[in-house]
């Protein structure tokens, strides 16, 4: 299916996140669509796993059990991503660079590192979050 179906599966998961955390769900889904392209089983060549691609690291120090669980893993992932969020002002794209370079990288640089990866990642997110909104959203 396309991406919007295998995430479609989790909505309900990252509607509770995207309101517990009060982060726009089409940011969380277009994250998740950058990160594993919806699949909960996802592992990067760094060691990233799961729906949010959390490092063992992270997952520790957000005490995730099992980080294929997709509950656990995207309310991991959304708090950790709330936090990048809250330590830059709100501004979505040094947040996203902070999810992806990690926030040493961007304190380092004062600002977006000059990764291509990470300039790209954020490109594709923001776009991806773009394209979630303009989905027909079905009526509650």
């Amino acid at each position: 299916g396309t991406v919007e179906q295998r995430i479609g599966r989790f909505d309900a998961i990252i509607a509770a996140a995207a309101e517990q955390f009060n982060v726009d769900p089409d940011l969380i889904k277009a994250v998740i669509a950058q990160e594993s392209n919806g699949n909960f089983n996802a592992v990067s060549k760094s060691g990233a796993k799961g729906l949010m691609q959390l490092m063992d690291s992270t997952a520790r120090e957000l005490n995730v059990n099992n980080v294929f669980d997709p509950t656990e893993n995207i309310k991991a992932g959304v708090r950790y991503l709330k936090k990048m969020l809250d330590n830059n002002n709100g501004d979505v794209s040094l947040a996203l660079a902070s999810y992806n370079a990690g926030p040493g990288a961007v304190k380092l640089f004062d600002g977006i590192p000059p990764y291509p990866e990470t300039r790209n990642y954020i490109h594709n997110v923001v776009r991806l979050q773009k394209q979630f909104q303009q989905q027909v959203k079905p009526k509650a």
